[in-house]
């Protein structure tokens, strides 16, 4: 076999150090150089190809050889649901939630409950107090609307466990025990979940959780491990993109008043905050990077993989290359004008919901929640003024600002 192409030392020693947790912000230098140095290298550390150029990255979330991880290191802890479903399966068993958060009549009828929840939480703030705009706003609302699609009224509770089980697997590369905290979460879930299960499939109501539980796939109903791990994995993929985005937009918006005041000028335009929303998640995605296992032989970004081979798609460096995004590092909320809606969707140019047959099925839901809660805070507030300017933290997968501590100006 020949050798397989590797990054210069310090560039494997950034990537080390940002798989660690040790750099912040300044990971888009290691990116920046990734993309022009070794664009696509073997990383012993992650014992993984990695690929930091939007064609390669697409590429690989698309090819349909390749699939996510999901076991060991880096692969969920939920043992089952959407990572673990292809072809008709995923799009039968996926569509039971769909029809619900991505078909345009699905989020018509969600979308007042949205806005109502974002006008309420963003009404609770207090003016001139410090607040924390992560924990009382911007977590808020997804986990609410989420409360909402599976009649769960007690899912706030759920939080620890939900910090716990998305650590668990998508940061779990090179941090063990972030992964045995996440599966003993899941367990604790579990049985949480198995009660209510059998009272929704006895008693069903107008709900998420009851469709599936009532649901069939080739005439048999779903097994009960399975549903466990599809509400499981609703509650932290519903609420983990959209707040840790919502809190690093807001942000960015308290650190420069010109863009404050042009979105706030244009918040009664539906298109202009989706078009703000979407560069947020170019700019500042959640999920940085997606891992992925091949499955059957393939060439990819010039190298051959092999089956069992691991890819990791660095998607926060492919949403910054000057080939494909003019002036890549300038935040600019026109940028997808006037079609934003395409983003949310798989034919969209952003990546942070990934790309082809796994592409996230919430991204029009984390769309509509962005737009009403961008809207309700606008409203609310004249000016937001940071108190502690806390940088993003996290490791090579998640990564956004822990909190955001601020004062809210009235208008």
């Amino acid at each position: 076999m020949s050798a397989r192409p590797s990054a210069p030392p310090d560039l494997a020693s950034g990537l080390e150090a940002i798989a660690a947790g040790e750099l912040g912000e300044e990971r888009l230098e290691v990116y920046a150089r990734l993309r022009s140095e070794a664009p696509v290298h073997w990383s012993d550390t992650l014992g993984a190809w990695v690929l930091a150029r939007y064609p390669d990255v697409r590429a690989a979330l698309e090819d349909r050889r390749l699939r996510p991880i999901t076991e060991g290191p880096g692969a969920s802890v939920f043992g089952g649901g959407f990572f673990h479903w292809d072809g008709r399966e995923h799009g039968k068993k996926s569509g039971i939630l769909t029809r619900r958060i991505r078909s345009p009549r699905g989020l018509r009828e969600l979308r007042p409950a949205i806005d109502a929840i974002a006008r309420r939480v963003a009404g609770e703030l207090p003016f001139r107090e410090e607040v924390d705009l992560r924990e009382r706003f911007t977590i808020q609302v997804p986990l609410l609307v989420i409360s909402e699609l599976t009649a769960i009224d007690d899912a706030p509770r759920l939080r620890g466990w939900y910090d716990a089980i998305m650590a668990g697997g998508t940061s779990s590369i090179g941090n063990p025990a972030a992964r045995a905290a996440g599966l003993e979460a899941m367990e604790s879930l579990r049985a949480y979940l198995r009660p209510l299960l059998a009272e929704r499939r006895e008693r069903p109501g107008r709900d998420v959780v009851s469709d599936y539980v009532n649901a069939t796939y080739d005439g048999a109903p779903l097994p009960g491990e399975e549903i466990v791990a599809v509400v499981g994995q609703l509650l932290p993929a519903g609420v983990e993109t959209t707040e840790r985005v919502l809190t690093s937009a807001l942000r960015e918006l308290a650190l420069a008043p010109a863009l404050w005041d042009e979105v706030r000028q244009g918040r009664e335009d539906e298109a202009l905050l989706a078009s703000f929303g979407a560069e947020a998640l170019r700019l500042f995605p959640p999920i940085q990077a997606a891992n992925r296992v091949v499955r059957a032989p393939l060439d990819l970004a010039g190298v051959r993989l092999e089956p069992g081979d691991r890819v990791v798609s660095v998607i926060a460096s492919a949403n910054r290359d000057g080939e494909r995004f003019a002036e890549p590092d300038r935040f600019d909320p026109r940028r997808f004008l006037p079609r934003p809606d395409r983003q949310f969707t798989a034919a969209g140019d952003i990546l942070p919901f990934g790309a082809g047959e796994h592409h996230c099925a919430g991204s029009r839901l984390a769309g509509a929640e962005m737009v009403s809660a961008l809207r309700a805070i606008l409203d609310r507030a004249g000016r937001i003024e940071l108190l502690d300017d806390a940088p993003p933290v996290g490791r090579l997968v998640l990564f956004s600002p822990p909190s955001l501590c601020a004062r809210l100006l009235p208008a």
